[in-house]
């Protein structure tokens, strides 16, 4: 997609370098910066227009970085600019070819510009407003996730001194149970001077008073030696309280993703939401995250493109006799990879047909992993045959589409 007039487009924090390449391919008049404000973007599109750079027949490149581009790119859309967002990638490769040795922000803009004029470039996808809800959601669950686990850590660290029978007593420190039984009483010390029918209350509904007694009794018996366990047992609290708060933050979040969720989509039948939660051991929060990394499934070509978009593939390495071990791509969203090995996972509880084919591949010799990685695969080609051919989720069809992949 060309057009008479070329705009490249050098993105930053606080402002952004424009050049614009006319008809002839030369630059219309010097490249110019505007502030990253409402007031910078008018005075863009009044700059554009003064030097003939008209919307209808003007095309603007800006390069992914980060998200400075978003506000700037709604704002030239609305003035009913075409606006092409390239990948960093695709823009270095060019400078390369150019053999722009420097890279100041003007070279930045040109080259922008020059990419949109040979007509080579491919834009990226620009999610709507649902996809970007969905999107940040799930991102910041997963930031949450990441944080609440670090804590949990730190929590069994502080509990392997001040409780170090935590394990055998408590069990999972996770649980209600546990996290209500250290907030009251975080360390041996506490725990060996409770009363039994004060844990008895402390714990939820059955753990029983003799539960309660032989609790008391293994604290009376551990090995830590009580010192500092004042402070010790503020550390356990504190780390617990961080972790409640990051639980409750977690459900919120999960909640709001649902609430995203329509039951229909536009033409009245069922979204893709609904779609991909007819798969085996998928929730809203799964769908929520793949919806939201990935888009529309559909927008891919096929079910191959969408596999390498995730990056479920094998990179190898060769050179002469020397030949390194494959290794999984590590392109793609990090967030809906880990999504799908989760999904992957429920997938071989939860269904025989998952777990028949989990259980071939490891016959096969494929470690646990690389089997679940297959299974991830397999997972994508009938959820976009699904979205495609807008049908649930059928367990009869899977053996049919397992001929059709090569693995």
């Amino acid at each position: 997609m060309t057009a008479p007039y070329c705009v490249g487009i050098d993105v930053a924090l606080h402002a952004h370098r424009i050049s614009v390449l006319g008809p002839d391919g030369e630059a219309v008049g010097p490249s110019f910066t505007i502030e990253a404000t409402q007031e910078g973007c008018t005075e863009l599109v009044q700059t554009l227009r003064a030097r003939g750079a008209v919307p209808a027949a003007t095309l603007v490149g800006l390069e992914a970085t980060g998200h400075y581009w978003e506000n700037l790119e709604a704002s030239l859309v609305q003035a009913g600019y075409r606006v092409l967002l390239l990948n960093a990638l695709q823009t270095r490769r060019y400078r390369d070819v150019l053999r722009r040795k420097a890279k100041t922000d003007d070279i930045d803009a040109y080259v922008v510009a020059g990419l949109l004029r040979s007509g080579s470039a491919e834009g990226c996808f620009v999610p709507d407003e649902q996809i970007q809800s969905l999107r940040e959601l799930a991102r910041l669950r997963a930031r949450l996730m990441r944080e609440r686990q670090d804590y949990l850590r730190q929590l069994v660290g502080q509990l392997d001194v001040v409780f170090p029978e935590h394990r055998t007593v408590l069990g999972d420190v996770s649980t209600v149970r546990a996290r209500r039984l250290l907030a009251g009483f975080p360390t041996a010390h506490h725990l060996a001077q409770a009363p039994p029918a004060a844990l008895r209350r402390m714990a939820p509904r059955g753990f029983s008073l003799q539960d309660a007694t032989t609790l008391r009794d293994r604290a009376r018996g551990s090995a830590y030696s009580g010192k500092a366990a004042h402070a010790r047992g503020q550390v356990v609290r504190t780390l617990l309280t961080q972790y409640e708060r990051l639980t409750t933050a977690i459900a919120e979040l999960d909640q709001a993703v649902e609430a995203l969720l329509p039951p229909t989509d536009a033409t009245g039948g069922p979204s893709d939401a609904t779609l991909l939660q007819t798969l085996p051991g998928v929730g809203p929060h799964t769908a929520g995250t793949l919806l939201g990394e990935l888009g529309s499934f559909t927008r891919f070509a096929n079910a191959r493109a969408l596999v390498a978009y995730v990056g479920f593939y094998p990179v190898i390495s060769q050179s002469g006799e020397r030949s390194a071990l494959p290794y999984l791509s590590p392109v793609g969203s990090r967030i809906a990879r880990h999504v799908l090995y989760l999904a992957a996972v429920n997938a071989v509880r939860r269904s025989a047909e998952w777990r028949a084919l989990y259980r071939r591949k490891t016959a096969q010799g494929k470690t646990a992993k690389q089997a679940l990685i297959v299974v991830a695969v397999k997972w994508l080609h009938t959820a976009s045959a699904m979205l495609k051919h807008r049908a649930p989720y059928d367990p009869t069809r899977l053996a049919g589409l397992t001929a059709t992949l090569s693995t």
